[in-house]
């Protein structure tokens, strides 16, 4: 995820970036060490959150050439995968929440590595 580059412009909007994984509680700890990531983390080991928010899930959508494809581009930019924390199959996504509720932006990554463009998350924000 590409959105920490882009976390002093997230601040500027007043907003707040939040990620939410679905390992157990135990690996918020190394996942911030890991990846240096200040702000709020959170798990969901149920995969509720991920169903609320209609992000998808499967075998295909993790092992597709797509997400090879992103995996080398992850490994040529310094990326290095660690230890499967949570189901490989679960993928994420990006939601931009306005205080009202509502929804300004809702990515929903459809097979490993794929992220949105982090200025159109920011844009999002007003």
């Amino acid at each position: 995820m590409q959105l920490h580059r882009v976390i002093d412009r997230i601040h500027a909007a007043g907003a707040e970036l939040h990620v939410i994984g679905n390992g157990a509680p135990m690996f918020i700890a190394g996942f911030r060490e890991t990846t240096k990531f200040p702000g709020p983390i959170y798990t969901d080991p149920s995969l509720k959150v991920y169903a609320a928010a209609e992000l998808v899930r499967g075998l295909a959508r993790t092992f597709s050439p797509r997400a090879g494809l992103n995996a080398l581009r992850a490994l040529r930019g310094g990326f290095r995968q660690g230890r499967t924390q949570g189901d490989p199959t679960q993928q994420g996504g990006v939601l931009v929440v306005a205080p009202s509720g509502e929804i300004r932006f809702h990515y929903i990554s459809q097979v490993a590595g794929d992220h949105p463009d982090p200025d159109r998350v920011v844009t999002a924000l007003g």
